[in-house]
């Protein structure tokens, strides 16, 4: 037999020694492995092959290295102090806050726990209290009782396997800051936590004693942020007495000196609070902007390690960008866990999906940018100065490069057609099951948002956020022979901008479908939004989400599966029929809800009359005449007036 091939109950296995590169990332010394056959000639052909396989990685382990960086390590460290010092801040507030509150037996407590990462740190896992400890544990205040309980803490951290520290943690520590779990990176990991949770364990005046670093100045720079920046008063020569009527003699002071990292996110906050007070910012734009202001701090605090803002620079602010293109995931802020997570955990969150999944969109970095620009300018104004040399307008996205007609996939009418011949538009099985198919017999629909909303993006091309956050009252059936919709900013929803404000006729193939009636019914039973349906008390997410959550699976059986043609593929629908019945540019927008291209579209003209619009939509195709109107029966929770079934009351409630 080969060298490296032997026998066991009849099944051959291979074994070598793993060359000293490679057991250094594996951490055993050998390779053992199963053939998973009876045949000695296979098994020495794939003993050959295996033999050449562990070769060429011991070859590009050597030529790799797989050691984590002094910055890698310096990011571990930040975080697991991070961390832990948010946790100890935590326990700290609620032991003051429980009665029989001892504050000095809670402060020996923390420096117990904190003599105790001490000496992990500096004699590793197997960590005793030695003489020369106690000596050094004495002189910092502690009894011979305390000692031994420090003793007895590290023993009692071995027993219940918390020392050392579990594999699965440092590994996560690992991979947050991007690199191998080797077994060298591994020990470094273990060192690291021992050492940071002895720097956050040794904060005890902060916890205890009410000491904070950042207080110091706080309130100076907190007015001076709200406010032009004072001036500084200087004080009288010995021997000079000033008369009550002398003004004081001012000297200039230099804002930005005096200012740190997390002052921007007061800055943020003014600019947030002017915006809502002139009416430019809804709840959710105040959102975003204090969403990216405060993970701008963070990059910059944990990343970059810039302290004051007067260490801001085009480079660093360009390695935060960068950040956001490729090391995020793309769908950042929709998790209210985003809000909390380091800037470790973030890139950790991200590396962990695909590619595709990494990096935000274009445009939705150059809408950060611009928030980002406000709060800059706002400041700059304010005398931090070193924010004016910074320039975004290089950082933003490129615009796109393909005609803004051929952006999208367009939605053939054949398609459009196809999703009306689904269950929800003709025979659906039940309120819970709208997808699926009934009996012949049965021919029931509900009427609901699934049923309507396509209806209506298509006869009157809305957007899909714009119908389902229509509240009962937007429909106005009684102000003329033409039954149209209103679409303005309510409070349920926004829209997306000012000309986005209109009036859009019915079409009569909606009303043939019962639409007016189910109006009526839905405001007879106090409802103050048309499609209740679409609402969760415990959700702060768009209407348009839930709707679409229920329509993808409508898309998907009627073959409309290409990426892009959704419910706004339904739209631009709309207006491309629209533009083959020779319905002109400027009449397409009025119903679409877009500004005109010049000043004579726009500002010297007025939008049509509800008659005039009312032409317009007649000329779309029908492509809901095979639908038969049936009477207005609700989903039964709706129309009992209960609880959406897919709310998730919060823990809170639960626990009531």
């Amino acid at each position: 037999m080969a060298v490296h091939i032997f026998r066991r109950e009849a099944v051959y296995y291979w074994r070598r020694r793993a060359p000293r590169s490679l057991a250094n990332i594996l951490d055993r010394s050998h390779v053992f492995l199963s053939l998973r056959t009876t045949s000695p000639v296979v098994a020495r052909r794939m003993g050959a092959q295996l033999d050449l396989i562990l070769e060429d990685a011991a070859m590009l382990a050597e030529r790799a290295d797989l050691h984590m960086s002094k910055s890698q390590i310096e990011t571990m460290l930040r975080g697991v102090v991070d961390t832990h010092l948010t946790k100890l801040e935590r326990v700290a507030h609620a032991a003051k806050s429980a009665p029989g509150f001892d504050f000095e037996r809670e402060r020996m407590a923390d420096k117990r726990a904190f003599w105790s990462y001490a000496l992990l740190d500096a004699q590793g896992v197997a960590a005793v209290v030695r003489a020369e400890d106690r000596l050094r544990m004495a002189a910092d205040g502690l009894s011979e009782a305390d000692i031994e309980a420090v003793q007895h803490h590290l023993m009692t951290l071995r027993f219940q396997d918390i020392v050392p520290t579990n594999q699965h943690v440092l590994g996560r520590m690992i991979g947050a800051v991007g690199g191998a779990p080797t077994a060298m990176n591994i020990d470094v990991a273990q060192g690291t936590y021992f050492r940071g949770m002895k720097l956050a364990l040794a904060e005890i005046d902060r916890r205890y004693g009410g000491r904070r670093i950042e207080d110091v100045g706080f309130v100076d720079r907190m007015l001076m942020a709200m406010n032009d920046p004072p001036q500084q008063v200087e004080s009288p020569e010995p021997g000079i007495n000033l008369r009550r009527n002398d003004p004081p003699k001012a000297v200039d002071r230099p804002a930005a000196t005096s200012l740190s990292m997390t002052d921007l996110s007061t800055f943020a906050e003014n600019v947030i609070q002017q915006n809502a007070k002139d009416g430019h910012w809804d709840e959710k734009t105040q959102r975003q902007a204090r969403s990216i202001s405060n993970l701008f701090v963070k990059f910059m605090l944990q990343d970059q390690l810039v302290q004051g803002l007067d260490e801001l620079d085009q480079q660093r602010v360009g390695k935060f960008v960068d950040f956001m293109r490729s090391e995020v995931y793309k769908h950042y802020g929709k998790s209210p866990k985003d809000e909390h997570r380091t800037i470790a955990e973030l890139r950790a969150d991200a590396s962990a999906r695909d590619a595709k999944s990494r990096g935000i969109g274009g445009d939705t970095l150059n809408r950060h940018l611009t928030f980002l620009g406000q709060i800059f300018r706002h400041a700059a104004a304010r005398g931090v100065t070193s924010l004016e040399k910074i320039d975004l307008v290089k950082l933003r996205s490129k615009g796109k490069k393909k005609r803004a007609r051929d952006e999208r996939a367009k939605l053939p009418i054949e398609k459009a057609e196809a999703i009306f011949r689904t269950p929800p538009f003709n025979n659906c099985a039940a309120w819970n099951r709208l997808a699926e198919s009934g009996p012949e017999t049965l021919r029931q629909i509900f009427h609901c948002a699934l049923y309507f909303v396509p209806i209506l993006i298509y006869y009157t091309g809305c957007r899909r956020e714009e119908l389902c956050g229509l509240m009962v009252d937007d429909v106005v059936l009684d102000n003329g022979p033409i039954p149209y919709i209103h679409i303005g900013k309510n409070k349920r929803r926004r829209i997306k901008n000012p000309q986005s404000q209109r009036n859009v006729p019915l079409n009569p193939e909606v009303l043939r479908l019962k639409f007016a009636e189910y109006v009526r019914a839905i405001k007879s039973l106090g409802y103050e939004l048309l499609f209740p349906d679409l609402y969760s008390p415990s959700s702060r997410s768009p209407l348009g989400d839930r709707f679409y959550k229920e329509f993808k699976p409508i898309l998907t059986s009627a073959g409309v599966t290409e990426e892009g043609l959704g419910s706004h593929a339904v739209r631009h629908l709309f207006g491309a029929q629209l533009k083959k019945k020779s319905v002109v540019e400027e009449d397409r927008a009025d119903l679409l809800g877009h500004g005109g291209k010049s000043e004579t579209s726009e500002r010297y003209c007025e939008p049509h009359e509800i008659a005039a619009l009312y032409e317009f939509v007649q000329k779309l195709p029908v492509v809901t005449g095979h639908l038969e109107p049936r009477e207005v029966q609700l989903i039964p929770w709706v129309a009992e007036k209960k609880v959406a079934p897919f709310s998730q009351p919060s823990r809170s409630k639960r626990r009531v």
